[in-house]
């Protein structure tokens, strides 16, 4: 719990999102321990969700909803900036993680009015978070923005040496600076542009080829189906292939 934040973490208001969340780790323990936060389990698996809806049903969860698509192609107009806290348990390498969640999370908005230091403060604790569950060495772009750094062994007390995991808290704007300044960022943008230009113009040659049948004189169709039926003509003289034959007799 930051001490900082004065948002409570049971806050109705309060949404989550486990991204990445396969099995409903973190996602799910933590819809139990806040039962008034909403809780949002993203997913590119189906069958994990399908899993993880059926526990939440078993424990009688409300506070759950499931996501199932890449979080790099969810709605911005509904999900972007509107998650208090994005939580990740080792989906991939953290720079690649904050770009694809960098735009999820809530931005900071400065306070009106007040001395210069308040509206600061009160921006950095209106600010999302992002919390993941690492372990091993860490880029160095993402060493010097850690917020908050602690061993998975002290927060759940149990032995040290247990694990070399670790929770690491970053700020939504050093979040977009990992992102950034890693490259992944630009990565992800020329992704979703390429993507979207493959879809347009596979769009436009349907549509053209759709329009062009439309406009071609209709004609017999040489490639008809062996046996399709179609309609007798009088007006058409059958090509039977002996035009110019003559008959001869002996």
């Amino acid at each position: 719990n930051d001490n900082n934040n004065n948002n409570n973490n049971n806050d109705p208001s309060m949404n989550i999102a486990d991204v990445g969340t396969g099995g409903g780790f973190p996602g799910l323990p933590l819809s139990l321990l806040l039962p008034k936060a909403q809780f949002t389990l993203i997913d590119s698996v189906q069958k994990k969700l399908v899993a993880v809806s059926e526990m939440a049903a078993e424990m009688e969860v409300g506070n759950v909803r499931v996501h199932w698509g890449r979080v790099e192609e969810m709605d911005r107009k509904k999900h972007g900036g509107v998650y208090d806290v994005v939580v990740g348990r080792s989906v991939t390498a953290l720079p690649r993680y904050c770009a694809w969640i960098t735009s999820l999370l809530k931005r900071k908005t400065g306070a009106s009015g007040g001395d210069v230091d308040g509206d600061e403060k009160q921006g950095r604790e209106e600010e999302g978070r992002l919390i993941y569950i690492i372990g091993g060495e860490l880029e160095e772009v993402v060493e010097s923005r850690i917020m908050k750094d602690m061993p998975l062994d002290r927060l759940l007390q149990r032995a040290e040496g247990t694990t070399d995991k670790r929770a690491l808290v970053f700020l939504a704007s050093d979040v977009r600076e990992i992102a950034e300044e890693s490259g992944e960022l630009k990565k992800v943008v020329n992704a979703a542009n390429k993507a979207g230009s493959a879809s347009s113009s596979a769009s436009g040659k349907k549509k053209s080829t759709k329009s062009n049948n439309n406009n071609a004189p209709k004609s017999v169709d040489k490639n008809k189906a062996r046996g399709e039926w179609s309609q007798k003509r009088n007006d058409v003289k059958k090509d039977r292939g002996y035009d110019n034959f003559k008959r001869y007799e002996f």
